[in-house]
């Protein structure tokens, strides 16, 4: 009840005024008597093992307390995305951290540590991965693909617990077909299903076919992923920054190696996260552990260059997509094909949320979807806002626009007849042979509100019309 007397007036948010007169305590902002700082070394390059690490003229500094390297984590924290590593799979994935009075001097003693590494080769392009001699991003293979004997192969029944990285190259004669600009299409590992495609192309009144690229976008928040942390009669108080300190609190105590009792997570403020924070983040580790080395507090305060390499990225994909649409522009046939950068490190799932979405959003009555997911030696990729939904709409949106263009239809109206109503169907069948539904769906009338809030027939009017200096332009 509370909610609805809100609505439709102004009011005051219960942080604003912490926020506006910087009383707001974020990660970095806590303070403990004692307190240590605590700075990374970061891989100078994209792929490489290290055979030696040489810590002795940093332990000798003055002010230096303890150095922490992956042969100190828990299983936890060296598993799926690892808070340090003794394999550094992209340019500047963490590989130690040193604690010590303070940053400057912290900063001195990682210059002074001497690392043999053993440069291996390495990819950053997942199309060249696939070529028939390409290299491979990892030591098992260059794509995460069902597992022999894991199933179907729709997008469902591949499921992530089923999916092991392997070694797939595509044939010379699947890049010799694509036209110049245009995604080749090999094999496939990930697809599903349904309707009829190829009477829905041949109904089509036009087919566009069209090849884009959703780049990857850093994260960056406003608040980077510092972290301080302290240990007080057995427990570990880690001050962090999160999306959910709920969801938070377990993992920090697993990649930490304690039972979720012994932890006291507290984050007061968040500035920001996009849904890279939504668990916290495994460098949080780092500083925790240090603290229990030490025996002091420990604050690991994160730099924007460091953010740009362990904030993670949205997963970037290059899709092609062929549809065909009657003269009125209902949409007969989608046939979606992506191929998604999943950087060095975990298992992304964008690809199968972004068919999902073109498939709830467009409504096509048959629908192909194949994909291919691909380990690169770049920085990890991780979940942001909309992920998957906003880069296979941005994939489909291109067709859509063209096509509209070249039937003369109006671009919300295009919209509207392929916009989900009701219980819309939307995904692969099911083994029982039905589809996934929403509960409702309004987008026409919200396609309706926009057009009149936007004034869309009387831009539609002004279009290609000057008005002083300017010409109008209604359609995209």
């Amino acid at each position: 009840m509370a909610e609805t007397k809100l609505i439709g007036k102004n009011y005051t948010t219960p942080d604003l005024v912490a926020k506006v007169t910087g009383r707001a305590k974020y990660a970095e902002d806590f303070r403990a008597e004692g307190m240590l700082f605590a700075k990374l070394l970061l891989s100078p390059m994209p792929h490489a093992r290290i055979r030696r690490i040489d810590t002795k003229a940093a332990l000798a500094m003055p002010g230096v307390h303890a150095i922490l390297t992956a042969d100190d984590l828990p299983k936890a924290a060296l598993t799926g995305i690892p808070a340090l590593t003794n394999e550094p799979m992209f340019e500047g994935e963490p590989i130690l951290a040193v604690a010590a009075d303070d940053e400057l001097t912290a900063a001195e003693a990682v210059e002074s540590i001497a690392i043999d590494f053993e440069p291996l080769t390495f990819v950053t392009d997942p199309l060249e991965s696939l070529r028939p001699n390409g290299l491979n991003a990892h030591p098992d293979g260059n794509v995460w693909a069902p597992a022999p004997g894991a199933g179907g192969r729709d997008a469902e029944g591949a499921a992530q617990a089923q999916m092991k990285i392997r070694a797939l190259k595509w044939k010379e004669q699947d890049f010799a077909v694509a036209r110049e600009g245009q995604l080749p299409m090999g094999e496939a590992p990930e697809q599903w299903a349904h309707g009829d495609l190829e009477a829905g192309f041949r109904e089509a009144k036009i087919v566009v076919d069209e090849t884009f690229v959703v780049q990857a976008t850093s994260h960056q928040t406003m608040e980077t992923r510092s972290a301080m942390a302290h240990w007080q009669n057995g427990k570990l108080y880690l001050y962090g920054s999160t999306q959910s300190a709920m969801r938070t609190h377990d993992l920090v105590a697993n990649w930490v190696g304690i039972k979720p009792s012994d932890v006291v997570f507290i984050s007061e403020y968040t500035g920001g996260g996009f849904g890279s924070k939504g668990g916290g983040a495994v460098s949080m580790a780092i500083p925790a552990l240090l603290a229990k080395k030490t025996n002091r507090p420990v604050m690991m305060r994160i730099s924007r260059e460091e953010e740009h390499y362990i904030g993670h990225a949205r997963t970037n994909m290059t899709g092609r997509a062929k549809i065909g649409f009657r003269a009125d522009g209902r949409i007969t046939a989608l046939d979606l094909f992506i191929l998604q950068d999943n950087g060095a490190r975990g298992q992304r799932g964008d690809h199968r949320a972004a068919a999902q979405a073109v498939s709830l959003l467009y409504q096509p009555p048959a629908m192909r979807f194949r994909a291919i997911n691909v380990l690169t030696n770049t920085p990890t990729r991780l979940f942001q806002r909309s992920p998957g939904e906003m880069q296979g709409i941005a994939i489909v949106e291109r067709a859509v626009v063209k096509a509209a263009k070249q039937l003369g239809l109006d671009q919300v109206q295009v919209r509207k007849i392929n916009a989900p109503v009701g219980k819309a169907p939307f995904g692969p069948p099911a083994e029982n042979g039905k589809r996934a539904h929403t509960t409702s769906a309004f987008v026409r009338e919200a396609l309706d509100r926009g057009a009149e809030n936007f004034g869309w027939r009387d831009r539609v009017a002004r279009s290609g019309k000057r008005n002083g200096s300017k010409i109008g332009r209604a359609h995209v």
